[in-house]
């Protein structure tokens, strides 16, 4: 499912395999994948803001991230990694999006 994993260097993501990474969430799950600027361009009203973590690995934090999304029945939604704490604990910020209320 995950087969890319996400290399931490110098305590922060690598930009191409967080890019692997959220190309392949867009593929596991239904809603569409924007970034911050678009949903601000878009008028889109956040609906859940959270952060996932993992102790385990990348790979960990990449399904759990997955999980949530699955569940989630809101159409847009965007990701943040964040670079690991002093315990190696691997960290995402995910921001749920739902349309513009009129």
């Amino acid at each position: 499912m995950f087969g890319s994993g996400l290399v931490f260097a110098d305590d922060s993501v690598i930009d191409s395999d967080a890019e692997r990474v959220k190309e392949e969430l867009a593929r596991e799950v239904s809603a569409k994948q924007i970034t911050l600027e678009q949903a601000d361009e878009m008028e889109l009203n956040r609906a859940d803001t959270y952060e996932v973590t993992s102790t385990v690995s990348v790979e960990n934090l990449e399904l759990q991230i997955a999980e949530k999304l699955k569940d989630s029945v809101m159409p847009f939604y965007s990701i943040e990694f964040n670079d690991p704490n002093k315990d190696n604990e691997y960290r995402a910020t995910v921001v749920e999006y739902f349309g513009k209320v009129e």
